[in-house]
């Protein structure tokens, strides 16, 4: 959910720093520069920006209200930017956020409408970035494109690539210091910015803005979902790394500027999204705070996300995500916001858990062999529960052991009647766990298949391995090197000669 476009703000930038994509302030080197979104740029909240300390300034302004017939700008309009841009603390670096569509250029009341002519925006913006220039930082282009709420219709990147490719040259024209920044993706959609790619539009933005003030978050930023193709769903706050892993693989060194960041304060129930009347809206207020810390702690590890403004400055109306309440007063959010922006990154704890659950294999071990029933004994676990564990022989199927409470340890005890019928020799077990978050480990523990009589390693003790190594427990043998070899022997004669044994078996039978 945002909060409609308002009256903006700005700050005075060095064009050469933005230019070689240097971000200049107090934050320690490689954490992302800290901002919020002003969406009432008054006194009050001009004073708040100035306790906080942070660098970065993020304002709406619609292009209905600049531009309300064509070619005509509103001078009262444009001068109240500039007292906002004026009464900022010196060294503020502002990002204007220009959305809507004027009524004139769409023939169309609804103001979310995308232009009818990407080249009449690119002209308004132009005119706007030249009046500006040098007061602006940045101007983001429309404000989550790939949502309907915003974007009237449904997601177009190749409509959205056209509006970027037509004000990019523009802006540049006008202020070639001032950056071009894709409009922020609502919970960091890498789906729809591979649309933009495949449109072309590469090349056509300095920075991709992201969103990750998604309705009714109430999980830390540690925490994550993957898709079932093993990536994170584009809702997690942690998604943004997806995001980075798209522009990667096309070549695309430009950063990530995340326009919109927050947890909201509220106990009401969800009422928006697929989780409506399902579970909470929001965090409490200390939580919102450790969770912002968090936030910035694993920005602080990924240096290509340059810039994260806090949406918004203060609550107002339904959004209560706010720094600030719309009393006034101050969350512990505010201090943590500027405890950051004074002292940089604080923690050092781990920012979430990309490894899968840890696999013991108790039986059998690794190396094996056996003949008629296989019993398999075999944990996972995982401070993320485990949901399920698989087995599988030569990767094929033998069974799934689930547990939808995604215990800390999940267990599995099979005497496997099977293991009788498959073929003399090696083989290979494999474990496959699952935590809650969808991150996987595999193990492997290999066995023979020998013929009865034939002599075996038995399993006492534990075999381990280690997630996503694909290796398996290497197990102690309690029989000779001796032994072992006579039985694998016995095993390939068993297998070239099955009549001869199978006399040998009914005439030992008839003597016994």
């Amino acid at each position: 959910m945002r909060i409609a476009a308002k009256r903006s703000v700005l700050a005075v930038l060095t064009a050469a720093f933005l230019s070689a994509g240097v971000l200049a302030s107090s934050t320690p080197a490689g954490a992302a520069e800290a901002g919020v979104v002003v969406t009432e740029a008054n006194a009050t909240q001009i004073a708040d920006v100035r306790a906080l300390g942070t660098h970065w300034v993020r304002l709406f302004a619609t292009w209905p209200d600049l531009e309300p017939q064509r070619g005509v700008f509103a001078a009262n309009w444009m001068a109240s930017y500039e007292r906002t841009f004026a009464s900022l603390p010196a060294g503020t670096h502002v990002i204007i956020d220009m959305v809507d569509t004027p009524q004139w250029e769409t023939g169309s009341t609804d103001p979310h409408a995308p232009p009818a002519n990407p080249e009449d925006f690119a002209a308004f913006i132009g005119t706007v970035a030249r009046a500006w220039a040098g007061k602006v930082a940045a101007y983001e282009i429309w404000n989550e494109e790939d949502a309907s709420r915003w974007w009237t219709g449904a997601p177009d990147p190749t409509g959205y690539t056209a509006l970027l490719k037509a004000a990019y040259p523009a802006v540049k024209a006008a202020d070639p210091g001032a950056q071009v920044v894709l409009g922020g993706l609502t919970g960091n959609d890498y789906p729809f910015l591979e649309g933009v790619y495949a449109a072309g539009g590469e090349g056509s933005f300095d920075a991709v803005g992201v969103h990750t003030d998604t309705a009714c978050n109430v999980a830390s930023p540690y925490s994550f979902l993957r898709g079932l193709d093993g990536r994170m769903i584009p809702d997690s706050f942690l998604a943004y790394r997806e995001v980075h892993a798209v522009m990667l693989a096309h070549g695309d060194p430009r950063p990530i500027w995340m326009t919109e960041m927050s947890w909201r304060t509220t106990s009401a129930t969800c009422s928006e999204g697929a989780w409506a009347g399902r579970k909470p809206q929001g965090v409490g207020a200390e939580e919102q705070a450790t969770f912002l810390s968090q936030a910035y702690h694993c920005l602080a590890g990924d240096p290509y996300v340059q810039v994260a403004l806090w949406f918004p400055l203060q609550d107002e109306g339904a959004v209560t995500s706010g720094l600030i309440r719309a009393n006034g007063a101050h969350k512990p959010s505010f201090a943590a916001m500027r405890d950051f922006a004074l002292h940089g990154d604080q923690l050092s704890e781990s920012c979430g858990v990309f490894t899968g659950p840890q696999i013991s294999v108790s039986s059998p071990e690794d190396g094996a062999s056996y003949s008629g029933p296989l019993t398999i004994h075999v944990s996972a676990q995982s401070s993320q529960g485990v949901g399920r564990i698989t087995l599988k022989i030569d990767g094929k199927l033998i069974r799934n052991y689930t547990d939808q409470a995604f215990p800390g340890t999940l267990s599995g005890l099979l005497h496997w009647q099977g293991a009788k019928h498959i073929a003399l020799g090696r083989h290979t077990l494999t474990f496959i766990a699952i935590d809650k978050l969808r991150n996987v480990s595999e193990t492997n523990v290999a066995i023979d298949h020998v013929a009865s009589g034939g002599v075996g390693r038995h399993i006492h003790g534990h075999g381990q391995g280690s997630p996503g190594s694909g290796q398996g427990s290497n197990g102690r043998s309690h029989g000779s090197n001796g032994h072992l070899r006579a039985a694998h022997r016995h095993a390939r004669h068993v297998r070239r000669h099955p009549h001869k044994h199978a006399r040998r078996a009914r005439r030992h039978a008839r003597h016994k």
